[in-house]
């Protein structure tokens, strides 16, 4: 079995993610969780069937996907409201700007690049990290209708997980079971 993890980019999808594996740790069954950003040299050549693989793409229902949408079982997609992802938004330029990196690119060279100078702290980073952030929010309804819509016309049971984003904590909600036909 496949599962797709997906959504919005900076939604909470590794913090859930990370809970998922938590919750199939109490289980017997065997799973791997991959985030396809950071670990596609571990996807396996062949999926063996007795092993449940819980991968997060953020392109799953686009055609940048690491794996074709087709190919999965389930579909958790990660739909935040608009303050709770201007929440995750602003938690995360906080976390650029004193790295001194932002927006992460895994298909630039093997093993992708990051932006930014690489100075904690580089005010020089501050504008270019807005200029990252904006437009993305801004389409954010068009990318969240055209993803939904991809996946309603998939036939793939789709699960909608609502996360909300405290001061210092992600919560999750759901499932709302959104199924074509």
């Amino acid at each position: 079995m496949k599962i797709l993890v997906t959504g919005l980019g900076v939604t909470g999808k590794s913090s859930f993610l990370r809970w998922l594996t938590a919750q199939y740790a109490k289980t017997k069954e065997k799973f791997i969780c991959l985030d396809l950003d950071y670990e596609r040299a571990k996807l396996p050549k062949k999926f063996a069937s007795d092993i449940i693989y819980i991968l997060e793409d953020v392109h799953g229902p686009t055609p940048k996907a690491v794996i074709q949408l087709s190919e999965f079982d389930l579909v958790y997609y990660l739909l935040p409201s608009g303050w709770t992802h201007l929440l995750f938004w602003l938690s995360r330029m906080r976390i650029w700007f004193a790295n001194g990196r932002f927006a992460w690119d895994p298909d630039i060279g093997e093993k992708g690049a990051w932006a930014g100078s690489g100075k904690p702290h580089d005010l020089a980073n501050l504008k270019p990290i807005f200029k990252y952030f904006w437009p993305r929010y801004k389409k954010r309804k068009a990318v969240i209708k055209e993803d939904l819509a991809v996946l309603k016309s998939s036939g793939i049971a789709t699960i909608i997980i609502t996360p909300q984003k405290g001061w210092s904590k992600i919560s999750f909600y759901g499932p709302k079971i959104k199924r074509s036909s």
